[in-house]
Protein backbone atom coordinates (compact mmCIF):
# COMPACT_ATOMS: atom_id res chain seq x y z
CA UNK A 1 0.00 0.00 0.00
CA UNK A 2 1.56 3.23 -0.92
CA UNK A 3 2.13 6.11 1.65
CA UNK A 4 1.13 9.55 0.64
CA UNK A 5 3.23 12.11 1.93
CA UNK A 6 2.20 16.17 2.13
CA UNK A 7 4.92 18.30 2.58
CA UNK A 8 5.25 20.54 5.76
CA UNK A 9 7.07 23.02 4.42
CA UNK A 10 7.32 25.31 1.58
CA UNK A 11 9.96 24.24 -0.78
CA UNK A 12 11.76 27.92 -0.24
CA UNK A 13 14.85 28.20 -2.89
CA UNK A 14 18.09 29.87 -2.57
CA UNK A 15 17.95 33.31 -4.34
CA UNK A 16 15.47 35.48 -6.20
CA UNK A 17 17.66 34.38 -9.14
CA UNK A 18 17.01 30.72 -8.52
CA UNK A 19 13.01 31.33 -8.27
CA UNK A 20 13.22 33.23 -11.74
CA UNK A 21 15.04 29.88 -13.28
CA UNK A 22 13.49 27.00 -11.27
CA UNK A 23 9.67 29.74 -12.58
CA UNK A 24 10.39 29.17 -16.11
CA UNK A 25 11.56 25.56 -16.02
CA UNK A 26 8.99 24.51 -14.10
CA UNK A 27 6.17 26.83 -15.55
CA UNK A 28 4.99 28.51 -12.19
CA UNK A 29 4.85 31.90 -10.80
CA UNK A 30 7.29 33.85 -8.09
CA UNK A 31 6.00 34.05 -4.53
CA UNK A 32 8.69 36.46 -2.84
CA UNK A 33 8.03 36.87 1.11
CA UNK A 34 10.11 39.81 2.09
CA UNK A 35 11.22 40.05 5.60
CA UNK A 36 13.06 41.60 7.90
CA UNK A 37 15.85 39.72 10.18
CA UNK A 38 14.23 41.47 13.65
CA UNK A 39 10.37 41.80 12.15
CA UNK A 40 8.01 39.83 14.92
CA UNK A 41 5.53 39.36 12.86
CA UNK A 42 7.64 37.98 9.75
CA UNK A 43 8.39 35.41 12.26
CA UNK A 44 4.42 34.98 13.10
CA UNK A 45 3.75 34.47 9.67
CA UNK A 46 6.48 31.97 8.93
CA UNK A 47 5.62 30.16 12.28
CA UNK A 48 1.55 29.78 11.67
CA UNK A 49 0.02 30.75 8.32
CA UNK A 50 2.60 29.17 6.38
CA UNK A 51 2.80 26.47 8.39
CA UNK A 52 -0.48 25.79 7.29
CA UNK A 53 -0.77 22.62 4.80
CA UNK A 54 -3.38 24.05 2.70
CA UNK A 55 -1.52 26.95 2.44
CA UNK A 56 1.87 24.94 1.78
CA UNK A 57 0.15 22.51 -0.63
CA UNK A 58 -1.17 25.51 -2.80
CA UNK A 59 2.34 27.59 -2.62
CA UNK A 60 3.86 24.48 -3.49
CA UNK A 61 1.97 23.43 -6.56
CA UNK A 62 1.37 26.71 -7.92
CA UNK A 63 4.69 28.76 -6.91
CA UNK A 64 8.61 29.09 -6.69
CA UNK A 65 9.31 30.60 -3.24
CA UNK A 66 11.75 32.48 -2.19
CA UNK A 67 12.40 34.79 0.99
CA UNK A 68 14.27 37.88 0.97
CA UNK A 69 16.12 39.97 3.85
CA UNK A 70 15.15 43.56 3.51
CA UNK A 71 18.53 44.49 4.64
CA UNK A 72 20.84 42.40 2.21
CA UNK A 73 19.35 43.72 -0.74
CA UNK A 74 20.03 40.69 -3.13
CA UNK A 75 17.08 41.29 -5.15
CA UNK A 76 15.94 43.44 -7.95
CA UNK A 77 14.90 47.27 -7.00
CA UNK A 78 11.04 46.50 -7.90
CA UNK A 79 10.86 44.10 -4.60
CA UNK A 80 10.29 46.77 -2.37
CA UNK A 81 8.16 47.60 0.59
CA UNK A 82 8.23 50.01 3.31
CA UNK A 83 6.79 47.47 5.41
CA UNK A 84 7.26 43.59 6.73
CA UNK A 85 6.44 41.22 5.75
CA UNK A 86 5.39 41.75 2.05
CA UNK A 87 4.51 39.05 0.01
CA UNK A 88 4.54 39.48 -4.02
CA UNK A 89 2.87 37.29 -6.53
CA UNK A 90 4.87 37.56 -9.50
CA UNK A 91 5.25 36.41 -13.16
CA UNK A 92 8.75 34.95 -14.27
CA UNK A 93 9.03 39.07 -15.98
CA UNK A 94 8.44 40.67 -12.25
CA UNK A 95 5.09 41.79 -12.75
CA UNK A 96 2.94 42.08 -9.97
CA UNK A 97 -0.28 39.34 -10.31
CA UNK A 98 -2.11 41.16 -7.51
CA UNK A 99 -1.11 44.06 -5.33
CA UNK A 100 1.92 43.06 -2.75
CA UNK A 101 0.13 41.56 0.33
CA UNK A 102 1.45 43.96 2.99
CA UNK A 103 1.50 42.94 6.85
CA UNK A 104 0.54 39.71 8.73
CA UNK A 105 -2.00 37.35 7.67
CA UNK A 106 -4.05 34.55 9.09
CA UNK A 107 -4.43 32.15 7.34
CA UNK A 108 -8.10 32.06 5.85
CA UNK A 109 -7.49 35.43 4.43
CA UNK A 110 -3.64 34.74 2.99
CA UNK A 111 -5.98 31.51 1.46
CA UNK A 112 -8.23 34.55 0.03
CA UNK A 113 -5.07 36.02 -1.44
CA UNK A 114 -4.10 33.23 -2.86
CA UNK A 115 -7.54 32.84 -4.78
CA UNK A 116 -7.16 36.56 -6.00
CA UNK A 117 -4.05 35.35 -8.15
CA UNK A 118 -5.73 32.08 -9.18
CA UNK A 119 -8.70 34.47 -10.06
CA UNK A 120 -6.34 37.23 -12.02
CA UNK A 121 -4.44 34.54 -14.00
CA UNK A 122 -7.37 33.72 -15.23
CA UNK A 123 -8.34 36.86 -16.89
Amino acid sequence: MPILVFASNINWVKSFNQAISEAKNQNKHIMVFYESKHCRWCKKMLNTTLKNSEVIKRINKNFISVKVLKEKNDYPDFIYSKYTPTTFFLTVDGKNIIRPVVGYWDTESFLSFLDDVKKALKK
